[in-house]
């Protein structure tokens, strides 16, 4: 079965994971799911600290193989959010977007929101609270082997991911590409920090990019950046 197809069919769910971590009642803070509407299928994350990440689709079914990935800092006032720094990488084109976004919420319940990319397109991302996001971050139910796609400003290529208990990361590319980093809880959420090193034969060679993996759907998603936000490391993939 191909890395895409590998990513299309829904397989075994993570192992269960313990007790509830503070969810903010008052900010945005979550995971958000839509899919089956006339819009591409997201998975949109908002960190405690406001960082967020949307995974959009190709299509109305699965936002995985991912189309792209927004990154954007946002601030809320409300039931309202505003963001003047969003980074959208559309993967299949290799290409960054620069932006701003503005939407609204319910807290542990649903998302919505506009981005206006520089030029004047426009795109929209919405989701349904999922409750996955208040379980505990647990490195012994991440563990294990995902086999995906890794996708940069460079290539997308099938992948493999291996999580050990403690943290450890290593990943493989088909064209040769290697990188091992760090995986640790974040501290709201099930959400985990990741620092991600790429190696010779990466397109990021020698570089080092953090930013946070989550399990949705049953899909792990890592999402790896540069410090200024101008290049990205995508993985998906589904546990063997």
């Amino acid at each position: 079965m191909n890395a895409k197809a590998i990513l299309i069919v829904l397989s075994t769910a993570l192992a269960g994971c313990g007790g509830s971590s503070d969810v903010p009642a008052n900010s945005a803070a979550g995971l958000f799911e839509r899919n089956g509407s006339a819009a591409p299928a997201d998975e949109v994350l908002v960190l405690d600290s406001g960082r967020s990440y949307v995974v959009y689709g190709m299509n109305a079914a699965t936002p995985v193989p991912a189309q792209g990935v927004i990154v954007l800092d946002i601030a809320t006032t409300g039931g309202n959010f505003a963001s003047s720094n969003v980074h959208d990488f559309d993967l299949p084109s290799r290409t960054l977007s620069m932006g701003s976004a503005s939407g609204s919420f319910t807290a542990q319940a649903s998302i919505a929101g506009t981005v206006t990319h520089t030029g004047g397109a426009t795109s929209t991302f919405a989701g349904t609270y999922s409750t996955t996001y208040e379980q505990s971050a647990s490195l012994s139910a991440l563990a294990g082997s995902y086999g995906g796609e890794t996708a940069d400003l460079g290539v997308t290529q099938a992948a493999i991911v291996t999580l050990d208990p403690s943290g450890a990361l290593a990943g493989s590319m088909s064209g040769g590409c290697s990188y091992v980093g760090l995986v640790s809880p974040h501290g709201a959420g099930n959400v985990f920090d990741v620092t991600a090193t790429f190696r010779t034969g990466c397109t990021e060679d020698g570089r080092t990019f953090r930013g946070h993996a989550f399990v949705s759907r049953n899909v792990l998603y890592l999402v790896t950046l540069s410090g200024d936000l101008s290049r990205i490391v995508f993985f998906a993939g589904l546990k063997s």
